[in-house]
């Protein structure tokens, strides 16, 4: 029954495809922020045990999983902005459709002789709906390299700095919360001790 969808219909399907693939994008994107977390804690534990070797192994998963984060939110922008160019087109063309009604009804109440002005208005309104899609079209191919020609250069790289940096971040947080917790223990058990002498 696909042969005899209405363009209607293909339009509304080809709403729902691009709507389910950002979806999973930014599912994607949601898990890989989840296995950082785990990676971090995970390295974490290992600096406290002194194991350099899982704290290298980590340290490349998590360089890893941070260099397909970035490619993910990459992929992601660079389909929301497809999509709003695309929605710029299709309001172009809605604006043509509506100009070209109108300048037939115009001409059919006044006759021919109005009807050159409004061929002279209706040619201005393409001229400057054209100039829309040109800017679009200039937009795209001047931005071309970063919305699809991503495939990962050098400056994408996660350095083992920033890793190590990541992963001190966390240690650091913990030992912060160790001590509060040591903190709100000794804050409690004075309180109890004056609790019981009343």
């Amino acid at each position: 029954m696909g042969l005899f969808k209405s363009a209607e219909d293909r339009r509304i399907e080809r709403e729902l495809r691009i709507r389910k693939g950002i979806n999973s994008i930014r599912r994607n994107i949601r898990d890989l922020e989840r296995n950082e977390k785990q990676y971090l804690e995970k390295a974490r534990r290992a600096m406290r045990m002194g194991s350099q070797e899982q704290l290298r192994f980590l340290r490349s998963a998590l360089q890893r999983t941070a260099i397909q984060k970035r490619a993910m939110e990459r992929q992601l922008l660079n389909i929301e902005t497809a999509l709003q160019i695309k929605n710029q087109a299709e309001a172009h063309a809605e604006f043509a459709t509506a100009m070209n009604s109108l300048s037939r009804s115009i001409s059919e109440m006044f006759g021919a002789t109005d009807f050159t002005r409004t061929q002279k208005e209706f040619e201005r309104a393409m001229l400057r709906a054209q100039t829309m899609e040109e800017r679009a079209d200039l937009f795209l191919e001047s931005s071309s390299s970063s919305l699809f020609g991503y495939e990962g250069t050098t400056d994408d790289l996660v350095t083992d700095e920033e890793i190590d940096r990541m992963i001190e971040d966390e240690v650091v947080a913990e030992e912060s919360r160790s001590e509060l917790d040591e903190a709100i223990d000794e804050g409690l058990a004075a309180v109890r001790k004056e609790l019981g002498r009343d």
